[in-house]
């Protein structure tokens, strides 16, 4: 069918992850919880690694990551698929990708190798049944490295060799690409969703949307994609913690928007892809709301950043939190501290709700239930993340849907799974007058049959500025 990965390289990539771990960071401790909020349960696990830790050399080169990445591809046609397409009753699956204009699911089963679809690329997944698999299929000129066994056919006979193919297997359900409620499974273009329907004419009725099964196949990870997803967010925060350290940030001198552009420069130098521009902001007291653009950092100021990186095929999406200290000042002040905080005390309320097997909307009702009751004003606007940074599967709330996501807040959690854990609390603080101040953090983590963990911990504390 399929050829099969070459040796692995694991012990190589674990010795990188191990690299990672070694170098691990425990930030300056908050104090005690402020009076009138619960205590917070803090993760043993801390923000993992030094402003002064920078590992260039541990980015796997692309020739390793080619191997890594087919072997993934490989194991997940074999044990995740058949069980995916079972579990939504779809015999056959139909993918159509053409040259940059791929379907959102075609980078996840494509080799490092490959930057786009040939072409026009039909690819069949044909479920053969209980203890036999699911034959992966290409119909067309490409076999994209051996993943798929070929089909062959001229560029301009593709469809009539997939009429072949379906007529030769005669599958009871053929699930296509095509939905309104689910970005990410409505691939089908427009012209190739016609001649599709032309050329299937006597399937029609046998034809429908593999929405959940796109979903389902970009949502669920295998525990060896996880494994090696913790030294990709090592990666991110290493370039987080000399973004917000002295070696980038001098106050008077630093721009907001230098250290969007340092940030983003610098995983260019470090060969990683971003999915968005970074964002950079500060508050400062006295004045209302967040400051951003040419705004010059000061001391005193509160500074929090967004930045989202992709390496090996995932995408990671992280918000943190620093503090400028005044002179003299050796730590951030109480109430800012405070504000931190009652942000992880959300993150341990939405954790605590978002269970698996609960619809997305029931955990956000829940969440903000308790937050109110805590005394938190709270924002909570979590989203699936891996193959896209806004990833497909259940999200929970969004920025404008603080009263639940229409049609996709009702999908259940599901494990192993991963999701940024993406909220904010306005707090006020009482050294800066009272000011309400905006506490956003967003940290990724996994959801397992035995619940949540982090992928490398949370921040637990402010990175200071001197």
């Amino acid at each position: 069918m399929h050829s099969r990965p070459r040796p692995s390289r694991l012990p190589f990539v674990m010795a990188v992850l191990l690299f990672g771990v070694l170098q691990g960071w425990a930030p300056v401790a908050l104090s005690d919880s402020a009076p009138g909020l619960p205590p917070v349960s803090l993760a043993a696990q801390t923000v993992p690694v030094p402003a002064d830790y920078f590992p260039d050399q541990a980015i796997l080169s692309h020739r390793e990551q080619a191997e890594i990445v087919r072997g993934w591809i490989e194991k997940r046609f074999d044990t995740l698929l058949p069980e995916l397409m079972r579990r939504e009753g779809i015999d056959m699956w139909i993918i159509i990708s053409r040259e940059y204009n791929d379907d959102p699911v075609f980078r996840s089963m494509a080799p490092l190798e490959t930057y786009s679809s040939r072409r026009r690329t039909i690819l069949v997944f044909n479920d053969l049944g209980p203890g036999r698999g699911v034959e992966p299929l290409s119909v067309g000129r490409f076999n994209y490295d051996g993943l798929f066994q070929l089909v062959p056919t001229h560029n301009e006979e593709q469809f009539e060799g997939l009429l072949e193919v379906v007529r030769e297997r005669n599958p009871g359900t053929i699930g296509v690409n095509m939905s309104g409620r689910w970005n990410h499974a409505d691939g089908l273009t427009a012209t190739q969703r016609d001649t599709l329907f032309s050329t299937l004419s006597e399937y029609q009725d046998r034809i429908r949307s593999a929405e959940m099964l796109a979903v389902g196949w970009l949502e669920v990870k295998l525990p060896e994609e996880t494994e090696l997803y913790r030294h990709v967010m090592r990666v991110a925060h290493s370039i987080i913690g000399q973004a917000l350290s002295n070696q980038v940030i001098v106050p008077g001198v630093t721009t907001a928007n230098d250290v969007r552009w340092w940030m983003r420069q610098k995983a260019a130098d470090m060969g990683l892809g971003m999915w968005f521009h970074p964002s950079f902001s500060l508050q400062r007291e006295g004045v209302t709301g967040s400051l951003g653009g040419d705004t010059v950092i000061q001391r005193g100021d509160l500074l929090w950043m967004d930045i989202g990186i992709v390496y090996l095929g995932f995408s990671t999406d992280t918000q943190h939190n620093a503090y400028v200290l005044r002179y003299g000042e050796t730590d951030a002040p109480e109430g800012l501290k405070a504000g931190l905080r009652a942000a992880q005390r959300l993150q341990d309320i939405t954790m605590e709700e978002a269970r698996i097997g609960r619809t997305g909307n029931e955990a956000l009702a829940a969440s903000l239930e308790r937050a109110r009751a805590e005394g938190l004003r709270a924002s909570v606007y979590w989203h699936p993340v891996g193959y896209h940074g806004h990833g497909a599967g259940v999200p929970m709330g969004m920025t404008d849907y603080q009263d639940g996501v229409p049609v996709r807040g009702d999908y259940i959690f599901r494990p192993n799974t991963w999701h940024s854990v993406e909220l904010n609390v306005a707090y006020p603080v009482p050294e800066w007058g009272g000011q309400t101040v905006r506490f956003a953090m967003e940290e990724d983590a996994v959801l397992t049959e035995n619940g949540w963990e982090w992928i490398v911990g949370r921040q637990e504390a402010f990175y200071l500025i001197r």
